[in-house]
């Protein structure tokens, strides 16, 4: 899974972080005991100083955009 944060100037200087997720893993299941599962991800993707700094465009008119990219080459059909 790809997130990537758009810059929205002219320059195109996205960032770009990715997670592999497993299937194993306990986060990507339905909840047993609990009402909801433990995070997986990119917690550190940006920071909001990043995102407050006037000289970035990832923000413009109080908007951002993020795109995620999800390979599902690999997964079997159901």
């Amino acid at each position: 899974v790809s997130l990537i944060l758009l810059d929205q100037s002219p320059d195109k200087r996205h960032l770009k972080d990715e997670f592999f997720p497993d299937p194993a893993s306990t986060s990507f299941r339905r909840p047993v005991n609990a009402e909801m599962n433990v995070a997986s991800g990119c917690p550190l993707f940006v920071a909001h100083t990043v995102l407050d700094n006037p000289n970035n465009h990832y923000v413009k008119d109080d908007m951002l955009f993020i795109k995620i990219l999800v390979d599902t080459s690999n997964i079997p059909p159901i």
